[in-house]
């Protein structure tokens, strides 16, 4: 009996031992992207920005518009539709998606709203924010495993595909 479990306890610290060296598995998943408070209510306004993570696309009198995601909304003159020409960019930290009118782009910035005045589209005009209208992303849109959110580390503004050692949440 007392070799039987001596056998039993050099194969379970063998296994222990083996099961230490495995890497981790790593899956495909989303990581939240940061941001303090103090610049998250930022709306800039600038001429040109390369467009990165194309979102909602908005057609607008002679503009065509597009949401970089967690970015900005870029504006361009669509007057010749085959060679569009960017006009101005407007950065708004954490913006999904937004909607014009009358002049007006109204867009989220995480969980506030902010209007912007593109009577002028080469030179946009920041008008009016109205506080926490929208609530706190804390999956992202995608189905799959993402990285938990900790609020410890600020406000999610977005998010980015990565490789994800043992995520907890999924969605």
């Amino acid at each position: 009996m007392k070799k039987a479990g001596i056998a039993f306890l050099v194969l379970c610290t063998a296994g222990v031992m083996v099961s230490c060296d495995k890497d981790k598995e790593q899956v495909d998943g989303w990581k939240p992207i940061y941001s303090t408070e103090a610049n998250t209510e930022t709306v800039e306004m600038k001429s040109s920005e390369p467009l990165v993570n194309p979102g909602r696309i908005y057609v607008y009198e002679n503009y065509l518009m597009v949401n970089d995601e967690g970015k900005g909304i870029h504006i361009y003159d669509n007057s010749n539709q085959s060679n569009p020409t960017e006009v101005s960019f407007i950065e708004i930290p954490g913006n999904m998606d937004f909607s014009v009118r009358n002049n007006m782009i109204y867009a989220d910035n995480i969980t506030d709203m902010v209007i912007v005045d593109i009577t002028d589209a080469s030179q946009p005009v920041f008008k009016n924010r109205i506080k926490d209208i929208f609530p706190v992303q804390q999956f992202p849109d995608d189905f799959g495993p993402f990285e938990c959110v900790d609020a410890s580390r600020g406000t999610v503004i977005g998010w980015e595909k990565t490789k994800l050692e043992e995520p907890k949440c999924f969605r």
